[in-house]
């Protein structure tokens, strides 16, 4: 080991134990410690500047090379950084080592104040990397043997597209923004990056301007112009679940009540309300297809309801009431749209309202199994 491994070894070891004292490393204490450790002429051993490099790279992230198509990174290793853009992916490497990558993490956490560890092994957390808004998941290696510490970097934009940039031609966007318009109740499914939340803020745009809407997430993703906009960011905090703001929206007189995604707990206060005759609600969540999204719901209902006797016909039966639309999204473009018109032993019923140019239009009122 030359000295220069030394000196970065020492580096390392004062910025953890920093940490360990939630205080954030401060570069001229990196140099103080360094003259404590090597002498005033530490600097002819390793320029400062050098010194300096690193430590931006590891406390910024100056090493996430991005352009303005880039929708994801991840981190998978210091060797293998993987970017994501609309239409493909490039490996690159970070320049780090892994102890390095490791101390950046901690201090991003320590940063934006996120508990990570082997305790709470999965977080994901709003943050700014090179002056722009992501959202960070990180993965703790102790979730697995074969990797270490896994980051996903998703690029939050602030553009809102036309809305008419997601359809193949001007009528099957006209069908679509006027079931919006009708306030119907919508869910925009399709699978990771197809576009569903940048969609969702596109149609916000034709929300009138004088209604309530209450916008629900649990990050900043949905934009909305309209000033009479209430937004609810759920938090770890009792009583504050993306769940527990479901069941306080009706009490805030909405118009229009947006969730940013379905996940889990939160299904069950939105479907009851699609049931209590409220119109205007729309969300997203992953699926397969437009066809599939009934039964994914489904499932989610019948795992987190707590509800005697809830099976997946009841299920069925709450959705094909509540739900009028739903959405299926692919790469930034809707590839087609079923209206859900009733449900019969266990099976619901639905019409097609948009059919891809490319496929054979399906029978209507086929079942959904």
């Amino acid at each position: 080991m030359n000295i220069a491994d030394d000196i970065y070894k020492i580096n390392r070891k004062y910025i953890t134990n920093s940490i360990n004292r939630s205080s954030y490393p401060d570069l001229e204490n990196i140099y103080t410690n360094l003259s404590l450790e090597f002498g005033e002429d530490w600097e002819i051993l390793l320029p400062k500047e050098k010194i300096r490099s690193w430590f931006i790279s590891i406390s910024e992230m100056n090493f996430v090379n991005f352009d303005i198509k880039t929708e994801e990174v991840i981190i998978h290793d210091n060797n293998t950084l993987q970017e994501f853009n609309n239409v493909s992916s490039r490996l690159q490497s970070t320049n780090l080592t892994i102890d390095d990558l490791d101390l950046c993490y901690k201090l991003l956490c320590l940063k934006y104040k996120i508990d990570w560890n082997v305790s709470r092994p999965f977080v994901s957390f709003r943050a700014i990397i090179n002056n722009k808004k992501v959202r960070v998941t990180l993965t703790h290696s102790s979730l697995s043997e074969e990797h270490s510490h896994k980051c996903s970097i998703r690029f939050l934009g602030s553009k809102v597209y036309p809305l008419a940039s997601y359809f193949n031609n001007p009528l099957e966007k006209d069908i679509i923004q006027s079931h919006f318009l009708d306030k119907k109740n919508i869910i925009i499914c399709g699978s990771t990056g197809s576009g569903k939340t940048s969609f969702l803020s596109s149609l916000l745009t034709s929300a009138k301007d004088n209604q309530h809407v209450l916008i629900i997430e649990d990050t900043l993703e949905i934009n909305s112009s309209n000033k009479t906009t209430t937004r609810l960011v759920a938090n770890e905090k009792p009583n504050h679940s993306l769940s527990d703001y479901c069941s306080y929206a009706l009490r805030m007189r909405p118009e229009r009540i947006i969730l940013g995604e379905i996940r889990s707990h939160e299904v069950v206060p939105l479907i009851l309300s699609t049931n209590t005759g409220h119109k205007g609600i729309l969300t997203t969540i992953h699926a397969n297809s437009a066809l599939d999204c009934p039964g994914r719901i489904s499932t989610l209902l019948c795992l987190y309801s707590g509800i005697s006797g809830m099976n997946n016909e009841t299920a069925l039966d709450l959705i094909s009431a509540g739900i009028d639309i739903i959405i299926f999204l692919e790469n930034k473009k809707v590839k087609n749209a079923i209206s859900l018109i009733g449900h019969e032993r266990g099976q619901v019923n639905y019409e097609e309202i948009l059919t891809p140019n490319h496929e054979v239009p399906l029978q209507h009122f086929q079942y959904l199994r």
